[in-house]
Parts: structure tokens; C-alpha cells; sequence
């Protein structure tokens, strides 16, 4: 046969098998159409021009397919021209949904430049208001009143946008179950729009169902705390409309008391006869004994080691039995709490501890024991108030001359938290002040009163917390004999962690003529704290800090007021954010003060 009659059989038996493969995949076919020197390299950028604001803009940027995958190339430029075009329906659910009905989205991709340009061109066309919104009943007997639409944070004539819409309609069903109907539904949703007026028609109707009563409360899953505690907490009275938030409300306040995991509603029989319904709550109860322990250090105090135990429902009814041990270099001790919660009325804690200390400081030796009773409330939500009586009995090694004190107190405290965190708040206030009358029950101790205030308030900057600025100020007044009669672990003192950063524990203020701290009876601090966040887990705290501590019964600024600034690292755990802070004092004393401090711990330092 010859080469030429070779060739050309060879050519159609390809030809033969290659035309039905192509025809079997007409997406292949079309990819391999579309294809172009740009399927090398399909980066791209996205551009989106005409959106009437600045918001729409945001919003269809973050809808964008093409945006959200920007970092994972498509296989192919059919590939990417369907992504294109799914932005494309996208952008026109987007501008219905704020108002555009009347939109048109162009697209337009220029596959000769390199990154690929792929335009999309917005004609929002009207702004869609709405004209009319009616709010209907399916039945026509016990029937709710029909919500006022301010109420629901609806006017007409307002932007036709989905979102108020929704939110008026999830409203509406809470409103009802607040208010005796909780198996009310939306049965149906009408929305006319008119492109002639511009306009948008809502009607939603409601079907209400029964109107229920609250019957009696069931408890399920209780097993080592005691049903008539639980019943108490309640002030259960059945027969009332039902009410949603009173349900919400009791299982907030179970969720408080620390006992409990979790606390639900159960299902109810909705088909059960009868306009009172019993209400069942089930507990999954919590671990009711811990341990922990902690540890910090700073050039100033030294080591120091934390552990605790706790029972938190010791008799059954949420008692805190809990014993603090510290180990440090300057302090130890052994402090046993003992907490009655809801003692006599709700939200009222009967409190008792003893607290026996060793303290070692370059200010005086203490060795003590001292007990407390007394009782605090709730009040008003974020506030505790409180009061009590405190015996204490001391031994202080003061400049080489060793005192007993015997002290009798009559304290009285206030304390309001409206932050969103124990251990790294970013948005809130704290304020805390305590006032306590002392009695010398002994020769050597004299009568004083001791007044000492403390605030700090935290303000997010940034999105997602990434900049929170916080500030704390601290005031301590003393009235009675002169600071040298006052027993010296009485007296104020400032410097250290907590205080003012950059100087050695307890040296800011009046110190003798072996450059000792002496104490003083009264003090003023302040401080400023920028906590950025580099990443989730890593931030810096820029901050500065300053304060002194006077003679005077109120601070009278006879001595310098000393600053102390610094940097510090943090690293955000699930448990809080541990802290590596380097400060320096800014006006430091000759033979004084050191040219650093650093301190570690877990925590913010207020």
C-alpha cells in the first residue's frame, strides 16, 4: 500500500474517534472554544461600577463568588465565566433586596488582559418604597391586637428593603408569644410589587393560634440539687398569660447560679386539650467540685503560685465551699470562703471566710488572721452592694520594732460590672468602692475609717476587637490618727503589677532613710492601656500608668507624681489572655528605682 494511502486511513480513523468524544462533551467542546492565550493564567480582578451607595457596594462585594474564591483560580476560563455569571443572578437578588427591583447587571470580561478584567456594570434603576403594609388574622375570634407598625420599625414610604420586612415579621411572633399566643406562625407573606408606581405591597397573615395560660412547672433531670431550692428560686405562680420572656428570664437566672450546664424548655403536646399548658424545664446539672491553679512573676514580687478547690453546691442548694491557697515569695496564705446564694431573699448572699497570711515585704513582716460575716445584693442587674463585720488580729514587724493589732470593722461595699468579660474585657465600665469603719480592740490600735474607690471603663475601636482603648483610675482616703499609728498592712500603697507598672511593689510614695516604703493615707493612680490585636491569638498593649501615695488624709500632690510607661505581649487563650508586660519609670529616683520591671501573669492588668 502506499505511504500516502497510509497517511490518509491513519487521519480518519483519528478524525472517527475524535469527532463523537467531542460531541459526547459539548462542555469540553465549549471550553476548548472559549480558550485563549489568557487559559495560562486565569488571576483576575473584579470591578463593579454604577452601585447608587457605598453600602450596596459592600454588600455586593461580600455576595461575590468571583471575591470569595479570588485565592483559588478556576480550572478554566468556561470555569470563571460561571462564576461570573452566578455573580450576575447574585447582584440582582442583592438590589431586589434593598429596594432595586427595576436592576440590570451587565457583564463584561476582557480575556486580553492580563489579570483578566471582568467588569460588571449596575444600572440600580428606582428605589422601591413601600406604600402599604397590612397585618391580618386567620381566625376571626381571641385575636391578638394588631402591633402598631412603629412598633415594628416600619413607616411607609421607607426603602422597600427585605430585611425590615423580615425583621417586622420575626417581631410580630415573638411580640405573640410574649403576650399569650407562643404557637403563633406566619401563614402567609405577600409582597406585590408595582413597577408602574415604583411601590411594594406587603400583606402578612398571621395565624395567632390558642391563647395559652401557664400552668405548673415541672423539673426534670435534677439530681444532686434539691427540687425545693430550685421551686424557691422560681416564685412560680401558674395561671399567668404565658409570657416567653418570663421563661427566658427563670432560665437565665438558673444559668447564673453556676449549677447547671444547661436549662431548656421542653416540647410541649400541642395537640393537648385546654387553654393551660404545663411548663416542664429539663437541667443538665454541671460538675459541682474543681481544682485549678495559676502562676505569675515580676522582677518586683517575685514567683508566686495560686491553687483552689471548690464545691459548688456543698448542702444542695448552691453553697460555694471554696479554700485559696497562695505560695508566692512575699505572701502566703490559706483563705476559706463560704457562700450562701439567695440566703433569706433572691438574688442575696450570705458570705463568711478566714483568711490566715504570712506577708514578707520591704515595707513590714505580717503575720494574721482574720475572719468575715456578711451579707451583699443584687441590685438593679449590674450592681452588688453589701455589708458585714470583720475581726482581725496581726503581728507586724515594722523597721525592726514588732505590734499586735487587734482591729474590729464594720465594712460596706458597692460594686457595678457592665463589662462583656471577666478576664479581658473590650467594651463595658467597672466600679467598685468600699468603706469600712475600724475599731482598735487593743491599746496598740487606734480608730480609723478607710475609704478606697476604683473604676475602669473599655472601648472597642476597631471591628472584631482589634483595638480596644482602656482606662482605670484609683482613689484611697483614710481618716483617723497619724499614717505611723495606722497599722502599716492598713496603710496605702502603690507600685507593682496592678498599680503602677515600672516600679518596685509598694515603693511609690513617702519611703524612710533606707529608701523603704512607708505608706501612706491616701492615694491616686491612674492608667491607659492600647490593646491591639495582631492576630487572633498574638496582640500589643501599648500603655502608661502613674500614681502616688501621700501623708494627708486625701492626696494633697506634696510629692511628685510618678509615671511609668512600657509594652506589653499578649497571648489569647480559652481561658483568658496571658500577659508579658515590660515597663520602665519615666521619672525614676536616684538609688531608687530600677531602669525595668517586667511582669507575667494571666489576665489583663485591669
Amino acid at each position: 500500500m502506499p505511504l500516502n494511502h497510509l497517511k490518509n486511513i491513519c487521519l480518519l480513523i483519528i478524525l472517527m474517534i475524535a469527532l463523537p468524544m467531542a460531541a459526547a462533551n459539548p462542555l469540553r467542546a465549549a471550553e476548548a472554544a472559549e480558550a485563549s492565550p489568557a487559559e495560562l493564567d486565569l488571576d483576575y480582578d473584579v470591578n463593579i461600577k454604577g452601585a447608587p451607595t457605598d453600602a450596596l457596594l459592600d454588600l455586593l462585594e461580600q455576595s461575590s463568588r468571583l471575591t470569595q474564591l479570588s485565592d483559588k483560580l478556576p480550572p478554566s476560563f468556561a470555569a470563571l465565566r460561571r462564576r461570573a455569571e452566578t455573580d450576575v443572578e447574585g447582584f440582582e437578588k442583592v438590589l431586589r433586596s434593598e429596594g432595586y427591583y427595576g436592576n440590570e447587571v451587565k457583564l463584561r470580561i476582557d480575556n486580553k488582559q492580563q489579570p483578566i478584567e471582568i467588569n460588571f456594570d449596575i444600572t440600580p434603576g428606582p428605589l422601591f418604597r413601600i406604600t402599604k403594609f397590612e397585618i391580618l388574622y386567620t381566625q376571626e375570634e381571641d385575636t391578638p391586637s394588631v402591633p402598631e407598625l412603629s412598633s415594628l420599625n416600619i413607616e411607609i414610604g421607607m426603602p422597600a428593603r427585605a430585611e425590615p420586612v423580615i425583621n417586622a415579621q420575626t417581631q410580630i411572633i415573638v411580640d405573640l408569644a410574649n403576650r399569650g399566643f407562643p404557637d403563633a406562625t406566619v401563614a402567609k407573606q405577600d409582597a406585590i410589587v408595582d413597577f408602574a408606581t415604583d411601590a411594594m405591597e406587603v400583606t402578612l397573615t398571621i395565624d395567632a393560634g390558642p391563647r395559652l395560660y401557664m400552668g405548673e412547672l415541672g423539673l426534670e433531670g435534677l439530681e444532686t440539687v434539691e427540687t425545693d431550692y430550685i421551686r424557691r428560686l422560681a416564685q412560680w405562680q401558674p395561671g399567668k398569660l404565658y409570657d416567653n420572656r418570663v421563661l427566658d428570664n427563670l432560665r437565665r437566672r438558673y444559668l447564673r447560679t453556676g449549677l447547671f450546664d444547661s436549662v431548656r424548655l421542653k416540647s410541649r403536646d400541642k395537640k393537648q386539650p385546654g387553654s393551660t399548658v404545663p411548663i416542664t424545664l429539663v437541667f443538665v446539672e454541671r460538675d459541682r467540685r474543681s481544682i485549678g491553679l495559676g502562676a505569675s512573676f515580676s522582677t518586683s514580687e517575685g514567683f508566686g503560685t495560686q491553687y483552689y478547690w471548690e464545691n459548688r453546691n456543698f448542702f444542695g442548694e448552691g453553697e460555694t465551699l471554696r479554700a485559696d491557697l497562695t505560695v508566692a515569695e512575699i505572701r502566703r496564705e490559706l483563705k476559706v470562703t463560704f457562700v450562701k446564694p439567695n440566703f433569706m431573699k433572691i438574688d442575696q448572699n450570705f458570705n463568711a471566710n478566714v483568711d490566715i497570711r504570712n506577708e514578707t515585704t520591704d515595707a513590714y513582716d505580717e503575720d494574721a488572721i482574720s475572719v468575715f460575716v456578711g451579707l451583699d445584693r443584687r441590685w438593679r442587674k449590674k450592681w452588688v452592694v453589701g455589708a458585714g463585720v470583720t475581726a482581725e488580729y496581726s503581728e507586724i514587724d515594722e523597721s525592726g520594732v514588732t505590734e499586735n493589732f487587734a482591729l474590729g470593722g464594720l465594712p460596706l461595699t458597692a460594686r457595678y460590672d457592665s463589662t462583656d468579660d471577666l478576664l479581658d474585657p473590650t467594651k463595658g465600665r467597672r466600679f467598685a468602692a468600699s468603706l469600712v469603719p475600724y475599731i482598735g480592740l487593743n491599746d496598740n490600735t487606734p480608730d480609723f475609717i478607710r475609704f478606697e474607690m476604683d473604676g475602669s471603663t473599655y472601648y472597642s475601636v476597631l471591628d472584631e476587637d482589634r483595638l480596644v482603648l482602656a482606662a482605670r483610675g484609683k482613689l484611697g482616703l483614710m481618716a483617723g490618727d497619724s499614717a505611723g499609728a495606722i497599722p502599716a498592712s492598713k496603710r496605702f500603697y502603690a507600685g507593682g503589677g496592678g498599680s503602677v507598672r515600672g516600679y518596685e511593689y509598694q515603693t511609690v510614695g513617702p519611703l524612710d532613710a533606707s529608701n523603704d516604703p512607708v505608706g501612706g493615707r491616701s492615694l491616686l493612680e491612674v492608667g491607659f492601656e492600647a490593646r491591639t490585636r495582631i492576630t487572633d491569638s498574638i496582640g500589643l498593649v501599648p500603655f502608661i500608668e502613674g500614681g502616688n501615695v501621700f501623708e494627708s488624709m486625701a492626696p494633697d500632690f506634696s510629692g511628685e507624681f510618678l509615671w511609668g510607661a512600657g509594652l506589653g505581649f499578649r497571648y489569647y487563650t480559652a481561658i483568658g489572655p496571658i500577659r508579658f508586660d515590660v515597663a520602665v519609670p519615666l521619672n525614676p529616683r536616684k538609688n531608687v528605682d530600677d531602669s525595668y520591671q517586667f511582669y507575667i501573669s494571666i489576665g489583663q492588668a485591669f
